[in-house]
């Protein structure tokens, strides 16, 4: 592998080495690909634009950056730009203008969240969610995000020439979908294009409890369905999906990382450390209650938020959460664990020091020859390009109910590819699957 890097550059490819013999081998591979990116995606952001890191070969500029910076993925579109807006066509990616807004008292460019779970949210009435809410040691809902980098949004959006290329309407985006492979978006190669990425985020409300030097923390505006308001919070960055569509991976390179303070660490891990010192997010530090399947119960669907509730809902009953899927320990001395220790000490002095990749996803052996799309007789994972790890590709705050196969079955599986791959003909994405109208 290349020395690792503190660089707002997005790595436009897996570094591989010649010889290839198993997929554990070159895990280590991946893990630095989701490492480096982790980084880019989180490098303070150029004022004034979208997607653009400030001064991305100065390490500085990260390894220096003043609390709740701006950082580049948090610039991308919100998915609620490209597929909330009705009949109103959605504005293009400079803009910060969203003609519908589900906050509209939010400033210009202010996240706004309404998702309580990461497929669902409350302005999608008729959709039924993939998983259940979750809720934090302090009486919180967790809210997430959905944002696409530019090669995907302007994807999707389609030009304003050819209203026939604007896929986030059904009626385009069906007949793409229908050929025998599939919808392909854009796929980043080297030297210089950079194709599509998916970034999706768990965040929990930030109390006087919480020591907010631990964590990326941001100002947003979150959405209360009874109310049909938004309030101010400061919230607190627990989770992060990556997705990135990077040649030659048809059915993309999948990361996941997570805040370590999010649940105990794994059995095993010597030696074990120290609880954090204001508690683990989503677990009370004992074995009780028991978590057999990774929780001990699932809140309802559709929450009944009190007006004026959030933040602090002292109503709501805390999820007690572990991790049933631990984060890898192979290959020895360059497992996933050993990467995390190595960048966890590359970035200390900063808030990026208390997160850790929990696993990569890829496709062992990649390309549209090896994808058969799951309606036309495709079989997970053969047909998926090998995923690896097969299953267990789990983020506690976004799967926290899906950490089994068991629980998994019915939505699509327990990792990213095996439940993406249901989306197979929208390109792995179910925002799109899901939300064109």
């Amino acid at each position: 592998m290349p020395p690792a890097t503190v660089s707002g550059n997005i790595p436009l490819a897996v570094p591989l080495p010649e010889q290839i013999n198993s997929p554990v081998q070159i895990r280590p591979n991946f893990d630095y690909f989701s490492w480096q990116s982790f980084i880019a995606l989180n490098w303070p952001a150029a004022s004034g634009s979208r997607g653009v890191p400030a001064q991305p070969g100065n390490p500085d500029v990260f390894l220096k950056a003043t609390p709740g910076t701006p950082v580049v993925w948090g610039t991308y579109k919100d998915s609620e730009e490209l597929f909330g807006q009705g009949n109103q066509r959605p504005t293009p990616w400079d803009s910060t203008t969203i003609p519908v807004n589900p906050c509209p008292n939010a400033p210009a460019g202010q996240k706004t969240l309404i998702f309580l779970s990461k497929g669902n949210t409350p302005l999608m009435q008729t959709k039924q969610a993939f998983s259940f809410p979750l809720i934090d040691q302090r009486n919180n809902y967790v809210y997430f995000d959905i944002r696409y980098n530019q090669a995907q949004y302007d994807f999707i959006r389609g030009q304003d020439a050819d209203p026939a290329s604007w896929l986030y309407l059904a009626k385009n985006l069906v007949p793409k979908e229908n050929v025998p492979k599939g919808l392909q978006m854009p796929m980043s190669s080297p030297p210089s294009t950079l194709g599509s990425i998916m970034v999706k985020a768990a965040w929990r409300i930030k109390t006087d409890k919480d020591d907010a030097s631990r964590y990326y923390s941001t100002p947003a505006f979150i959405y209360n369905p009874q109310t049909s308001t938004c309030v101010p919070a400061t919230v607190l960055l627990v989770g992060l999906h990556i997705a990135h569509k990077v040649s030659p991976f048809t059915e993309w390179v999948w990361s996941t990382f997570e805040q370590v303070d999010n649940v105990p660490p794994d059995a095993g891990v010597t030696p074990p450390p120290a609880p954090p010192p204001a508690g683990y997010s989503f677990n009370n530090g004992t074995g009780s209650p028991a978590t057999p399947n990774g929780y001990d119960y699932r809140p309802p669907v559709a929450p009944s938020i009190k007006a004026g509730a959030q933040p602090g809902a002292s109503t709501l009953k805390p999820v007690q959460v572990t991790r049933v899927n631990p984060i890898p320990d192979t290959p020895q001395g360059a497992s996933t664990r050993d990467l995390n220790a190595y960048y966890q000490q590359l970035l200390k002095g900063t808030v990026w020091q208390y997160y850790q990749l929990i696993v990569t996803q890829w496709p062992f052996q990649p390309g549209l020859d090896n994808f058969v799309l799951m309606q036309n007789g495709g079989v997970y994972p053969r047909d998926s390009g090998a995923a690896f790890p097969v299953n267990g590709a789990i983020n506690t705050t976004m799967e926290t109910y899906l950490q089994t196969q068991n629980d998994a079955a019915g939505a699509g599986g327990n990792s990213c590819m095996e439940c993406h791959y249901g989306a197979g003909q929208s390109d792995f994405s179910w925002g799109l699957n899901r939300r064109a109208h």
